[in-house]
């Protein structure tokens, strides 16, 4: 008996070893991928204490900005009236009732749902490194993370899930459809294998977010929302001074509306001849479109799971093809030929545009480390 019971509590500590073994690979696996993802914060992650704070930007289910954009109805909206009078004219909206039928709706309505999904081996990008390689974490890591007192929770603004592989890797792209609105999607004519990165799973805490960026090559975007709510700032193309762009020592959303957006709200700002930035409060169930070449901060401000898609339609075509010759030549002939049968007037116009030897601007745009591919990502 005496030697069943030395047996029995020498299990029970092995247990408790393993317990403990467990939590320090944990800890040493979150504090690598904060030291590679933000290697400029060092030990700083919550310097300001904004997890205390009660900020201007605020929270919950208010949504004191959307009255100065369209809020549409997804369930009436044809695609005809999205296409000639929203997109057509490169305009924001707020739209509701487009994704009512999804099975995600009901599927990735929290961070335990989403962690019985993903599979356990499946490292979900956080960030990148200062190489621009990605930084991964296990959903398990990334779910005991985000609602960690330590880190998740204290964190300034905490790692943020935006992953372009995790929806076909999961199975998870089987829970939704492209809504009809945006079925217009030109760059599958370059072929799966050659187009760029274009749609994101993206899951993140109270604080978490994307910094001010535009999206790559003059693509559109919408932006899904499951669950919890976002904050958003969207200026109009050419409109920006550098202080909003590139602001010293703003280095993510929670940081950019603490520090950058009272500045924009105050007169000498109009008098300067600047816009105001256009303020959309997002909740469950809606999306938010933002057109070519809008420059935009998003804020999480709970925990949220949203779903965006970059896509090229008709209205931009012309201006993508020309970001695409610069940084993507390769993709830009593919993209011809394939669309040489699907759309034979935009291979006309993409060919005269290639002969005239015409090229965007900028061959890409700033963007945040976020929301901006990794190199084993992205690749012509």
């Amino acid at each position: 008996m005496c030697w069943r019971a030395e047996k029995s509590r020498n299990a029970g500590q092995g247990g408790g070893v393993s317990a403990e073994r467990k939590h320090r690979r944990y800890v040493r696996r979150i504090k690598r991928a904060k030291k590679r993802a933000r290697s400029d914060l060092k030990n700083a992650w919550h310097q300001h204490g904004y997890a205390q704070k009660r900020l201007a930007w605020g929270g919950g289910d208010a949504s004191p900005g959307n009255g100065s954009i369209p809020v549409l109805d997804g369930a009436t909206l044809s695609f005809a009236e999205f296409s000639h009078h929203i997109e057509k004219n490169n305009q924001p909206c707020l739209i509701r009732n487009l994704l009512r039928h999804w099975p995600a709706m009901k599927s990735w309505t929290s961070s335990s749902a989403i962690r019985s999904i993903v599979p356990k081996d499946y490292g979900c990008k956080v960030g990148s490194d200062d190489d621009g390689y990605a930084v991964r974490l296990r959903y398990k890591h990334f779910h005991r993370y985000a609602h960690d007192p330590d880190h998740g929770l204290k964190d300034d603004s905490p790692l943020y899930i935006f992953d372009s592989n995790m929806l076909e890797k999961t199975g998870m792209s089987r829970e939704y459809i492209v809504p009809h609105l945006f079925s217009e999607d030109l760059l599958k004519h370059a072929g799966e294998e050659r187009r760029p990165p274009y749609r994101w799973l993206c899951i993140g805490g109270a604080r978490s977010g994307t910094g001010i960026h535009v999206d790559p090559l003059g693509t559109s975007a919408w932006n899904a929302l499951i669950t919890g709510h976002k904050r958003w700032a969207l200026f109009p193309p050419g409109s920006v001074p550098k202080s909003v762009l590139k602001p010293t020592g703003v280095n993510s959303a929670v940081r950019w509306f603490d520090v950058v957006w009272p500045e924009t709200q105050q007169a000498a700002w109009e008098a300067r001849g600047y816009p105001k930035p256009i303020d959309i409060w997002q909740g469950p169930g809606e999306t938010v479109f933002v057109p070519s070449g809008w420059w935009h901060v998003v804020l999480n401000l709970d925990f949220t799971v949203a779903l965006t898609h970059n896509f090229c339609s008709t209205h931009n075509f012309g201006l993508v093809f020309r970001h695409a010759r610069v940084s993507r030549p390769k993709m830009s002939l593919r993209w011809l030929d394939g669309l040489k049968v699907a759309r034979p007037d935009l291979y006309e116009q993409g060919l005269a545009m290639h002969a005239r030897g015409e090229v965007a601007s900028e061959a890409s745009s700033p963007s945040s480390s976020s929301s901006s591919s990794s190199n084993d990502e992205d690749s012509d």
